[in-house]
């Protein structure tokens, strides 16, 4: 509810309900000729803005009552979710493609390699947009912004990823092997 991509598209959205209700009661104001002293572009600034609401809340509202429920994963979830996968990949990519053995994942007391900090903001936003999920019926497949986030995301990865891999090839230039 507060993460602020959400709050972010919910000021967007009400903010601009405001100001057309509120123009469309200038609009009466003038045509009363100022004499309801603006209480009709106040009025209209309500409807809009609560209209805007309704419509963001107002999938919300129907789940409670008809008894779905909205989930979400918290921020630890997801950073463990990352960071094993991150491990996962640097795995894959130091094995040999003729590899019998199997990856072993380190303990679980073991610390994760991604420390207690901010998750991606990829990730924040797409937490913002379950319409970006392909599970459910409300997938939109064909969403720039999804994409976008996508491929910020990916290039986070390399930017994660890349620093380890050019330490490794300096090594191995350094001991005079071929890279």
């Amino acid at each position: 509810l507060f993460n602020p991509e959400t709050l972010k598209q919910f000021g967007i959205k009400v903010g601009g309900g405001m100001a057309a209700g509120a123009a469309a009661g200038a609009g009466i104001d003038l045509m009363a000729g100022g004499m309801t002293l603006g209480a009709a572009a106040l009025l209209g600034a309500l409807i809009g803005g609560g209209t805007q609401t309704i419509r963001h809340y107002g999938e919300r509202l129907r789940g409670k009552i008809t008894g779905q429920r909205e989930l979400t994963v918290d921020d630890n979830i997801l950073r463990l979710l990352v960071s094993r996968q991150l491990w996962l990949m640097r795995s894959l990519e130091t094995r040999g493609h003729a590899a019998f053995n199997k990856i072993i994942m380190a303990s679980p007391d073991q610390k994760t390699p991604w420390p207690d900090t901010a998750l991606p903001e990829p990730i924040e936003k797409a937490r913002a947009h379950p319409e970006w999920s392909t599970m459910g019926d409300q997938h939109q497949p064909a969403l720039s912004e999804r994409q976008d986030a996508i491929d910020e995301l990916a290039g986070w990865i390399i930017r994660q990823h890349a620093p380890r891999q050019i330490g490794e090839i300096r090594k191995t230039t350094d001991q005079g092997k071929n890279p």
